[in-house]
């Protein structure tokens, strides 16, 4: 059966449903046709669903990027699709039964409930609807297909022009006046509206180039003696901090892996950015599942000079009283109730690290990448002067060149920033060595019980 029909003379409803295999009641459903007698010459009919009444889910991240394997569900006609998207974000085409059909898209929360982000009118020709996280609102409406008449169907085999090319390589942000994500109303080649998204795209400006100068057995050992550590203790470092490897690679470039601390960000700029941009800025660091945490009230900022305007949760400690204990709220609950987001008030590792980097870099440069942790060692970048280098981006661009230039940064943070860890490691004393290292929320993430078991592993090693 052929898409569509065009009203010739004589033509009736049924004798076009009946030499098309369908029924007068799906054509009239279909073309919005209240009277099957009254039926104009030229009128073009629709003679299946599949042609005018799909609708297709596509969700991409904040990024722009697609979301896999995100459960969703699409209610229309009395009805519940359930679906998982692909690599592509792009979940499956359905088809309405009839052109004023609501659809709602609803889509799979971190505790297994269902939140509705989405709701289109099902219309006449088939549409792809996409959604940029559910966190994100987007100031955009969308406008009548030009050169398309009331009563007349669109082209369905004309070609669309893409707003944007993915294969063409966008600058990097920098200079931009209002951080995020924005849209702009422009048009196609062709005439067509169509609202732009833009956000901000990592400036790797600070980096060096990449060399692929391996670490040798001599680099280890030599890094050893100078410390007066076994060398099985600096390998254990760099495998709990970074897996063993100090590097990920970002489109075609080879980058330092970072971890982005926001607030450390916020203190280095007395937080003048933490009520506009609490993602990238926040007098807290992001919040992890093992701790327990309560609204922080203006006797706690005013001590610590923090604007009433910040809004931000600090985590519980000894000193509160049981009625502070018992009233914490866990990352799940406030992720829940929608108190924080994931997209915000999580850490981030590889691109999102650098996308946040790349907001507070346009900020507040230096702060921006001293309120970092960088390498294989993951050492943060505020300790520069400390560890004798002329500035944060000579021991950025350092730790971006090779292994061994880590492995550098390694020995002068612990002969010039932390020197006790020497004799922590010289005891096998893995608690006191992973809470210098690693901060008093050591605990959180079992440091010592790793830094321990990596020990084990290369002392073990032949050599």
């Amino acid at each position: 059966m052929s898409d569509y029909y065009t009203v010739a003379k004589g033509d009736t409803l049924s004798k076009i449903a009946k030499s098309h295999g369908t029924t007068v009641q799906e054509l009239m459903k279909l073309n919005e046709i209240a009277n099957p007698n009254k039926l104009p010459v030229g009128q073009r009919l629709a003679l299946k669903k599949e042609v005018v009444l799909g609708v297709q889910p596509l969700f991409l991240d904040r990024n722009r990027d697609p979301i896999e394997g995100l459960e969703y569900i699409l209610e229309y006609a009395g009805k519940a699709i359930r679906g998982v998207t692909g690599a592509n974000g792009l979940g499956k085409k359905n088809f309405t039964e009839t052109a004023e059909d609501d659809v709602k898209i609803l889509i799979k929360r971190l505790d297994g409930t269902m939140k509705e982000v989405g709701k289109v009118v099902s219309g006449y020709g088939n549409k792809l609807v996409t959604l940029i996280s559910q966190r994100i609102k987007i100031e955009a409406s969308t406008e009548k297909h030009p050169g398309v008449k009331p009563g007349e169907w669109p082209n369905s085999k004309e070609k669309m022009e893409p707003a944007h090319d993915p294969a063409k390589k966008q600058p990097p942000t920098t200079g931009k006046e209002d951080l995020g994500n924005k849209t702009k109303a422009t048009k196609t080649p062709d005439g067509k509206p169509v609202t732009v998204v833009e956000g901000d795209i990592p400036d790797f400006s600070y980096l060096d180039k990449y060399s692929d100068e391996k670490l040798e057995a001599a680099d280890y050992e030599s890094a050893a003696k100078e410390l007066e550590v076994e060398v099985a203790s600096i390998k254990a470092f760099a495998l709990v901090e970074s897996g063993g490897s100090g590097y990920i690679k970002i489109g075609e470039r080879v980058v330092p892996k970072i971890l982005y601390e926001r607030h450390k960000f916020s203190a280095k700029t007395n937080h003048k950015y933490s009520a506009s941009y609490p993602d990238i800025s926040l007098p807290n660091a992001y919040y992890n599942k093992s701790g327990k945490y309560v609204p922080a009230d203006s006797v706690l900022k005013k001590s610590r000079n923090i604007p009433e305007d910040v809004n931000f949760y600090r985590q519980i400690n000894k000193k509160d009283t049981k009625e502070v204990k018992d009233s914490a709220v866990s990352l799940d609950e406030m992720l829940k109730t929608g108190k924080v987001t994931a997209e915000k008030d999580k850490y981030a590792d590889g691109l999102g690290s650098y996308k946040r980097l790349s907001k507070a870099f346009q900020l507040n440069k230096e702060a921006a990448l001293e309120s970092c942790s960088w390498g294989a060692f993951q050492i943060m970048g505020e300790y520069w002067s400390t560890m004798k280098y002329s500035s944060i981006y000579d021991f950025v661009k350092s730790i971006s060149r090779s292994q061994k230039e880590q492995l550098k940064a390694f020995v002068a943070y612990i002969k010039y920033v932390n020197p006790s860890i020497k004799k922590y490691l010289a005891n096998k004393d893995w608690v006191a060595a992973a809470k210098a290292y690693n901060g008093p929320g050591y605990k959180d993430n079992n440091y010592d019980v790793k830094l321990e078991a990596a020990y084990i592993k290369f002392s073990g090693e032949k050599k």
